[in-house]
């Protein structure tokens, strides 16, 4: 008898594609299970909104800040734009603000916040504003500079000119020091047609200072006074620009330069600040409006309207040191918003909160915002004030 019959057949081995199956079926399973453990991506939908400080007096300014994810376009409500992450605020009142728009997953956001104000009373002052008699114009070309440069204008340099045509939409004049008109000309001819003014030297002798400007008669027609402010603050320089455009001078060109020559790097002057400030109050050669201010501190008003889009601006300075408050405003029939542009004191000075510390090309760091105000049902408006510092009212007829 062969032994072959009593063997034991051998298994068949498996198709190769049913070993193939199965390596992919518990990689697969494993690959799902390590899936489920894996943490879900958080969705932000109340970010962690804070005011510090929650509770302020009146003229003294909150900070706004939030986590957020990034790439969202979120809005803080009483504001014209919304910076990313933080932003400085002074209501006048107890003010609640929220923020809101959709996070990247396209789920909406929202989250408020309150900040509390003790109210200040009585206010600082009250400021009344008429739309007639409307008086002169302030004139083409009012704001001028003289750049303290032998040579070629460097581009930085060029490029804070332009801020000052543009943010006051605006003839600017422009006198080299040196009396070189070919250098200025040729930075500034990408700029349209008629708005730059280029002048040679002239004296200095002409106008009576700013203290004595309310003791003098009116100037002659024409009449460009050359200041040298040297080392003036941002308000003072305002304060000085807006004196001798209401008594009614053709121009002031400020001696100094916009940059301070002396330290090293070279940043932009204080000067500058206010300079930008009188630009965009002055815009578009605006009209004198009559003003009636009571006042119980060292606070001056004055208030101008765009001829051509009826806009209407009001430029207010709290000269008090250490004094912060508010202003009544009474606006003129048919006006109840304004947007609220501040220049504040504090290192590093701000404009609309940008500032230009740290810029390299010109340009300001930061994003430009304002705050909504809303008038009550009386027309009028309480605006908060810091210490030492300047407040711009634009006001456009609905």
């Amino acid at each position: 008898m062969s032994n072959t019959l009593f063997q034991t057949a051998a298994p068949a081995p498996l198709p190769s594609i049913t070993r193939q199956g199965l390596v992919w079926t518990l990689a697969a399973a494993a690959l799902l299970g390590g899936c489920q453990q894996l943490p879900q991506p958080p969705v932000y939908t109340t970010p962690a909104l804070t005011a510090q400080p929650p509770r302020i007096e009146a003229g003294q300014s909150a900070r706004l800040s939030w986590d957020a994810p990034l790439g969202n376009s979120l809005r803080m409500s009483g504001l014209t734009a919304t910076p990313p992450g933080a932003v400085l605020v002074r209501p006048a009142r107890t003010t609640t603000y929220t923020l809101s728009g959709p996070a990247p997953s396209g789920a909406p956001i929202s989250a408020s916040v309150t900040v509390e104000v003790t109210p200040a009373e009585p206010p600082l002052a009250r400021l009344r504003v008429a739309v007639q008699p409307a008086g002169a114009r302030i004139a083409p070309g009012f704001l001028g500079v003289v750049l303290p440069t032998a040579g070629p204008l460097a581009a930085r340099e060029g490029q804070l000119l332009r801020n000052l045509q543009n943010y006051g939409g605006g003839p600017l004049s422009i006198r080299p020091a040196d009396g070189r008109i070919a250098p200025a000309r040729k930075l500034l001819a990408g700029l349209p047609p008629g708005t730059v003014t280029l002048e040679t030297a002239r004296a200095a002798a002409d106008c009576p200072g700013a203290d004595q400007l309310a003791r003098v008669p009116a100037p002659a027609p024409g009449l460009r006074c050359t200041l040298a402010l040297g080392t003036d603050t941002a308000l003072a320089t305002v304060d000085t620009l807006l004196q001798y455009a209401q008594w009614g001078a053709a121009g002031v060109t400020l001696q100094g330069g916009i940059t301070d020559a002396a330290a090293t790097p070279q940043t932009v002057a204080a000067r500058y600040y206010g300079m930008l400030f009188f630009a965009h109050f002055a815009g578009a050669q605006g009209q004198w409006l009559p003003v009636q201010l009571d006042n119980s501190a060292q606070i001056k008003a004055w208030a101008v309207r765009d001829a051509r889009s009826q806009t209407l601006r009001v430029a207010l300075i709290n000269h008090e040191a250490s004094t912060s408050g508010t202003v009544a405003v009474q606006l003129p029939p048919g006006l109840r918003e304004a947007v609220v542009t501040r220049l504040d004191s504090a290192d590093p000075l701000r404009l609309a909160g940008q500032t230009f510390d740290g810029s390299r090309d010109g340009r300001p760091v930061g994003m430009a915002y304002g705050e909504i105000l809303e008038a009550d049902a009386d027309g009028q408006l309480l605006l908060a004030m810091g210490a030492h510092s300047a407040a711009l009212l634009t006001l456009t007829p609905q």
